[in-house]
């Protein structure tokens, strides 16, 4: 603020010399030289304050990139399990994408490890069920995101099945989940009749 200042000041003197008296040339090539020295430090500063913005931008950047990645491939797996291998092989490339101490805090059925919880929401029981994805989100920072979905197919008491749902994320450093929050748009017995009983 200060060097802009100087420059106003100094550029106030430029044009009152020019005003004033404009065969003074000596004293308006010292005050044009003043004037282009404040304007190569002012670009100079400018540059500073952009070199660093982009330094503190791009950890938040590659956050986004790899919790974007891991978002897009539990999305893969999902679409297409049937090409990662057998139920075992789903669950561990579902799982790789969590952290050890991930947990999976579903609304209706209380929160348990991410792992168990795969395995529960596609194979559990009876359960023969996929997860079509419907629309994803990441915040700006990579440090949450989410997605709408329908759960469907058989239920763990072998009836079939269809509930909608919504996930929020949270991802670390790595881009890798943390913490999954699921919830429905439904009373919490609907959901356990969908899932453990008469299917819906």
């Amino acid at each position: 603020m200060r060097r802009v200042i100087a420059a106003v000041a100094v550029l106030g003197l430029l044009l009152g010399a020019c005003s004033s008296d404009p065969t003074t040339s000596e004293e308006y090539q010292a005050v044009a030289q003043q004037l282009a020295d404040t304007q190569r430090s002012l670009a100079d500063v400018t540059a500073d304050r952009d070199a660093l913005l982009a330094a503190a931008q791009q950890p938040v950047t590659e956050r986004h990139a790899k919790a974007q990645a891991t978002q897009d491939a539990v999305r893969a797996i999902l679409d297409d399990p049937e090409s990662v291998g057998t139920e075992d092989e789903v669950i561990d490339a579902l799982a790789a994408y969590a952290t050890p101490g991930a947990m999976m805090d579903d609304a209706v059925f209380s929160a348990v490890p991410m792992k168990s919880a795969w395995r529960n929401t596609l194979y559990g029981g009876a359960m023969d069920a996929r997860i079509d994805t419907t629309y994803t989100w990441l915040s700006e920072d990579g440090s949450q995101g989410g997605s709408i979905w329908l759960w469907h197919g058989t239920n763990a008491a072998g009836n079939p099945f269809e509930l909608p749902g919504v996930n929020l994320d949270e991802y670390n450093e790595d881009g890798r989940m943390t913490r999954t929050y699921v919830a429905y748009p439904y009373p919490d017995d609907y959901v356990r009749k969908a899932v453990l009983g008469s299917g819906t």
